[in-house]
């Protein structure tokens, strides 16, 4: 188990917007301010970041809202019923079964079995959402390959998300997407009457958490967190998927 982990932020990342490569943009910033990577550093990246550079951007003044979306409107008066058809449209259900609303709060179950407050999505301007990377596996896949190219380092990739919960205000960050990072780090545990308990742990959840504490919130403009010296095994196999609990995720067959 890793004793000592050393977080740094990468700065002069700048604004992304469409069309931006963001490997390239890490690589070129790394470049210019002397952030080095090392076999199994770990990068977590802002979702928002990769969102914008995937330009998976939605006009308000492009939704039309459902029956539903009005319905769940006057329950949570605070969110704007085109940016509610959103989070429906999110979930790839119409019918609004993969939604959980209580009180002021909604949260969406993603098609991949991810559940997000607000189904991953944000206001990016007053006439805009954003919405999280269509394959977040996907991208995190190519910003770590993107930096192998350029420097011959195995680095693992976490894409970032903040997530509230309905018992707490504020928001922490999550794992949404991961390339070479194992989602899930098990341990076994041996008690006092000889049985042995064997542990889990979302590690990619605890990774996240920890880069959030530098990355902050947009408009930091810190979008990219290296975490270094947590022991782990690479592993380009490994996936979110893994770590989520599979009746979630929704049937396409």
């Amino acid at each position: 188990m890793s004793e000592n982990i050393h977080i740094e932020a990468l700065q002069g990342v700048g604004q992304i917007v469409a069309g931006d490569n963001v490997g390239e943009i890490i690589i070129n910033s790394a470049q210019e301010t002397d952030f080095t990577f090392n076999e199994q550093d770990i990068l977590c990246v802002a979702s928002k970041a990769v969102s914008s550079a995937e330009n998976n951007v939605i006009r308000l003044d492009e939704i039309t809202p459902s029956d539903l979306a009005h319905s769940l409107h006057e329950q949570i008066p605070r969110k704007d019923v085109r940016a509610i058809q959103a989070i429906i449209d999110a979930t790839g259900d119409p019918s609004g079964s993969r939604l959980e609303v209580k009180d002021n709060y909604i949260g969406g179950w993603l098609p991949n079995g991810l559940f997000l407050t607000s189904a991953g999505v944000d206001k990016l301007t007053p006439e805009e959402l954003i919405l999280l990377p269509k394959d977040a596996a996907l991208s995190a896949r190519h910003i770590g390959e993107t930096i192998l190219s350029h420097t011959g380092v195995n680095v693992g990739v976490i894409i970032t998300d903040s997530e509230g919960r309905p018992d707490k205000r504020g928001s922490a960050q999550i794992a949404i997407g991961t390339y070479g990072v194992p989602p899930l780090r098990t341990s076994e545990a041996t008690l006092e009457d000889g049985k042995v308990k064997r542990n889990e742990e979302t590690i990619c959840d605890m990774l996240a958490a920890s880069a959030a504490m530098l990355m902050g919130q947009r408009g930091f403009n810190r979008p990219v967190v290296k975490i270094s010296g947590f022991d782990y095994t690479f592993d380009t196999n490994a996936k979110i998927s893994d770590a989520l609990v599979e009746s979630k995720a929704l049937r396409t067959e």
